[in-house]
């Protein structure tokens, strides 16, 4: 019997299907709650951010506030709030719950109607001393902001106090061994940092190929890693946090295994390019972390590297345009990558799918030539209509949800460990190594109440409900729109 064709069973695209007239020089979709995949962020070459609906191919919203390249984009968990950094310095903290006209405000538990109208989305601006390259909200509260300058520093702002930590390669006993050793990882050049997908640490790379795992409470080093020679540019987790995966200067991809109670790190894999020697422009997991993706840095071509992460197999090539590409992004629940080249356009990467119109229905059959058709004994029988009456009453009277949408069918980010894991309360495992999961545990709990304290308002996880736009207005409204 032919089957249904679903076009997303290939777990990675093939080829380009539609390009998006822009000026981007970053990418990024939103990964997580019921609209997962929905909007695409693009960070503009002239400071505008726009953000686009994947499915009609439109922009939704414009965002004017940044007067240079919008260089890092971050969603906050639930989509509320769009972080932008730019190279002016600044990074802004949108609020896409607010449209641009006041009377039409959506109307979900994130929106109060005693709350005064705004005619714009910007909710916060911060001004840095240098040019800020990425930043990213923390997992669990869009209040806490890790921002990477081009100068080398990674700087930790809370905006529920207004305190800005500039982080330090500084181990918390580490005074004791001398004032030479404390200034000299004092001055570590930082490239590039991330929170881990569950907000309990913070991960940064520096410029001599050391990879520091950052308490973000007490804000020191508890775990340092040696990885390259050279600086680390980026840093991506999967979706399930257990896996993170670097870009060096030395042109090497490496993928290193997470613990996420004690977050020791074990080297699986390295890619690299042995023929062309390729820069990485970007980097990145599929939505189910199965593939590898890297953005190339070829001068005279558009290719996105596509390997398979367990046997480290490259599968496919993707080849675009001839002209460089300078961003990507991976779908987080769809085999659908989202690419820049220099020229500003977005070019979005599906599965192509041949007619087959076998597919159409179940038992339905393509045919070569003409036959003979063998009727079945009860094919065209009469159906009661009592009975066809009674199965249509019975179907009209059953309640279709469709709003509320099953957590599992949406990606969620992942929760940090608040129990100890079974592994540790094996009657085997000994006093001591208990003793240690316990104290991880603790910090991680210390690190969620820290990040939970103060919440923001981006606590809305169901599905916004439509507009009535032919809804009678006040009289007051009508002057207001006149």
């Amino acid at each position: 019997m032919q089957q249904l064709l679903n076009p997303f069973a290939q777990k990675y695209p093939e080829a380009v299907d539609s390009t998006l007239s822009s000026q981007g020089v970053s990418i990024l979709f939103n990964p997580y709650g019921p609209f997962a995949g929905h909007y695409l962020a693009v960070g503009g070459s002239d400071g505008i951010v726009e953000i686009w609906d994947v499915e009609t191919r439109g922009i939704v919203r414009l965002l004017e506030g940044h007067v240079k390249a919008v260089g890092g984009l971050s969603w906050s968990r639930n989509n509320r709030y769009l972080l932008s950094s730019s190279l002016d310095s600044t990074v802004i903290i949108w609020d896409l719950s607010i449209l641009t006209h006041p009377h039409l405000q959506p109307r979900t538990p994130a929106s109060s109607s005693d709350s005064p109208s705004s005619s714009t989305s910007r909710l916060h601006t911060i001004r840095f001393n240098a040019p800020v390259s990425t930043a990213v909200f923390h997992p669990r509260n869009s209040k806490i902001i890790l921002a990477t300058l081009t100068c080398g520093e990674v700087i930790l702002v809370d905006l529920r106090d207004g305190s800005r930590t500039v982080l330090e390669d500084v181990v918390e006993d580490e005074d004791d061994q001398g004032q030479d050793d404390t200034d000299r990882r004092k001055k570590s050049i930082m490239a590039s940092a991330v929170f881990s997908p569950c907000g309990s640490r913070i991960y940064v790379g520096t410029a001599n190929g050391m990879l520091l795992i950052i308490d973000p409470v007490s804000k020191f080093v508890r775990q340092r890693v040696k990885l390259a020679t050279s600086a680390i540019r980026q840093l991506r987790f999967d979706a399930s946090g257990h896996n993170i995966i670097t870009s060096a200067s030395d042109r090497a991809l490496r993928i290193l295994s997470v613990d996420p109670l004690t977050a020791s790190l074990t080297p699986l894999h390295r890619f690299q390019d042995l023929v062309n020697r390729t820069p990485w422009h970007a980097i990145g997991f599929s939505g189910d972390g199965e593939y590898v993706m890297g953005g190339a840095g070829h001068k005279m071509a558009h290719n996105v590297f596509i390997w398979d992460r367990e046997s480290t197999v490259l599968i496919k090539v993707l080849e675009g345009p001839k002209e460089p590409l300078i961003d990507c992004d991976w779908h987080p629940t769809r085999p659908v990558i989202a690419s820049i080249a220099t020229s500003g356009d977005v070019h979005i990467w599906q599965t192509s799918s041949p007619d087959n119109w076998a597919a159409f229905a179940p038992g339905f059959e393509e045919l070569e030539e003409n036959i003979e058709y063998d009727e079945r004994e009860d094919e065209f029988d009469i159906e009661d209509e009592t009975d066809l009456a009674r199965r249509k009453n019975l179907e009209e009277d059953l309640l279709i949800d469709v709003l509320t949408q099953p957590i599992d069918t949406y990606p969620l980010p992942p929760k940090p460990i608040i129990h100890l894991p079974a592994q540790y309360l094996a009657p085997t495992v000994s006093d001591e190594i208990r003793l240690e999961g316990e104290g991880h545990v603790k910090t991680l709990m210390g690190v969620m109440q820290w990040a939970d304290r103060d919440p923001d308002e981006d606590d809305w996880e169901g599905f916004y409900m439509s507009l009535d736009l032919n809804e009678e207005l006040g009289e007051d409204e009508e002057n207001g729109l006149n």
